[in-house]
């Protein structure tokens, strides 16, 4: 093999196009013998193997959730109290003296 230095700029980038495509080749062949280890380990851990991949992050993801939150100045915009708080809430926090229990939902009676 050619010192890199001495290498034309031509000859250089198809040894760089050899060498990604030796690299997907890997990992394709990795990636391949590790799925086959894990199969092999779920078959020896409960007798059968698993069908589909366990969900990590994002269980919930696409769910509705009931509002806990709501606007008093229009009932229809809520929140369910995830992610970021609606611009809606965010100004009305910002500008007057109200808590965010103020627009809860379930709003306790008040003790008599």
């Amino acid at each position: 093999m050619k010192q890199l230095s001495t290498m034309t700029f031509e000859q250089l980038i198809a040894m760089k196009a050899r060498i990604e495509a030796a690299i997907a080749t890997r990992v394709d062949q990795e990636r391949k013998r590790l799925t086959a280890d894990l199969e092999r380990l779920d078959t020896m851990a409960d007798g059968k193997p698993r069908r589909g991949r366990p969900r990590a992050n994002g269980a919930n993801k696409g769910r509705v959730l009931a509002p806990k939150y709501r606007n008093p100045a229009n009932p229809k915009e809520t929140w369910a109290g995830r992610g970021l708080k609606p611009r809606w809430l965010s100004a009305a926090l910002k500008g007057g003296k109200k808590t965010l229990a103020d627009f809860s939902v379930e709003k306790k009676p008040a003790s008599t």
